[in-house]
């Protein structure tokens, strides 16, 4: 389980890196309107997935609390 954790905390790392090497790029003055809309949809993508990941963890902290309530 966390081997798992640890997997999903760095891949969660990396989204939220990504995010913001692609807010710097929109923060520059060259680009082209598909440099633009594609960052932005890239963005959008990886907060979404930043969100499935937060999920997930939610899911496997209240999965080892239930466990450990039990024993």
């Amino acid at each position: 389980m966390n081997h798992k954790i640890k997997k999903l905390n760095e891949s969660k790392l990396q989204w939220e890196n990504d995010i913001e090497m692609y807010k710097e790029f929109l923060k520059s003055k060259s680009k082209t309107f598909e440099g633009k809309y594609g960052a932005k949809e890239y963005i959008s993508m990886a907060e979404n997935r930043i969100r499935d990941i937060n999920q997930k963890l939610n899911k496997i902290k209240n999965e080892s609390l239930k466990i450990n309530q039990e024993g």
